[in-house]
């Protein structure tokens, strides 16, 4: 057992880390979030991650020898109950694809359903009372308490046949952080910063790769913190665009209640994004993400070009 459980830990150091970002997701680009003349909203996402290479437990980064992508189309929708909170659900379907020879090239399925819910605390531009006037509060930033939880409804590595079967992390997360919103320059400049906490709960592996383990054993992916910041340039009331900073820190991987030396994961990343709203209740979105292919930006995760693109129905309220 010894030895079967130190090559399962080896494998998932060498491996997990290709499916590790595209199966699970982090909400960094979330395009669920409704403004307050928005009641729900309807959305149809596809996304493309074509895996260019790897940084090692050094932070070296290592280009993949070999072809490497994910295609992932998804729902999701959201709705708001009252001007403080609403709450949104996404449905990934994952495709893998990868050319090694002798080994299984296709694989897909369901990925892991992602919940997610935020308490607004501020909005920007609100009307607020000075005396028997009523004025705008141009102060406050948008600012709001953003939580969720990540469903461990794909196939992992327990029960997936082959690398390209896995569609999830096989563990239930949740999430709590904040989201805020400054303009700079009314209906014209926005900063935006997120940053959340990912707990990661631990799993009980009682076969892998579908096949039957002697003795099961307990696998927790490190809790990870992620983070984001924007710039978003409202060109018209049809179009804007943005550019992202984001990335993650994650602890240590524990098998057995131990800690994994050299095992803790970190990426960086950079994003546009173009925004068309061709009327107010619907949108077409598209982002293209991209790491820098050096060394010391990353450990311990895979490298990708995504491109993503997101349409988005609306129906609108006057209620808030």
């Amino acid at each position: 057992m010894k030895k079967s459980l130190l090559f399962i830990i080896i494998f998932l150091l060498t491996h997990i880390n290709i499916y590790a970002q595209a199966c699970c997701g982090n909400g960094l680009f979330d395009v669920s979030v409704l403004s307050l003349n928005k009641r729900a909203m309807f959305g149809i996402n596809f996304r493309y991650d074509n895996y260019l290479g790897i940084w090692d437990d050094q932070s070296q980064w290592r280009k993949l020898n070999y072809t490497s992508y994910q295609l992932n189309p998804s729902f999701s929708t959201a709705y708001r109950f009252n001007r403080h909170f609403q709450i949104g659900i996404s449905i990934p379907y994952v495709i893998n694809k990868k050319n090694l020879p002798g080994l299984p090239d296709y694989g897909s399925g369901i990925g892991d359903i992602s919940l997610n819910g935020r308490y607004e605390i501020f909005h920007e531009f609100e009307e607020k009372e000075i005396g028997r006037n009523i004025v705008i509060d141009k102060s406050k930033p948008y600012l709001a308490i953003i939580f969720g939880a990540i469903f461990p409804t794909g196939i992992s590595d327990e029960t997936a046949n082959s690398d390209v079967d896995i569609t999830g992390r096989g563990s239930f997360s949740s999430i709590i952080g904040l989201s805020a919103v400054k303009t700079l320059v009314r209906d014209k400049l926005q900063f935006g910063t997120d940053i959340n906490w990912q707990h990661n709960f631990e799993q009980t592996y009682e076969k892998y790769f579908n096949e039957p383990l002697t003795t099961p054993f307990t696998r927790q992916i490190g809790d990870r913190f992620n983070f984001a910041t924007s710039l978003n340039y409202i060109l018209n009331l049809k179009n804007s665009f943005a550019i992202y900073l984001s990335g993650f820190l994650q602890n240590s991987l524990k098998v057995e209640e131990t800690k994994i030396n050299n095992s803790d994961e970190a990426l960086l990343n950079f994003a546009f994004a173009y925004s068309y709203y061709p009327t107010t209740y619907l949108r077409f979105n598209s982002i293209l993400k991209w790491n820098l292919p050096v060394s010391n930006i990353g450990k311990n995760s895979s490298g990708s070009l995504t491109f993503t693109l997101n349409l988005i129905y609306y129906i609108e309220t006057l209620d808030f």
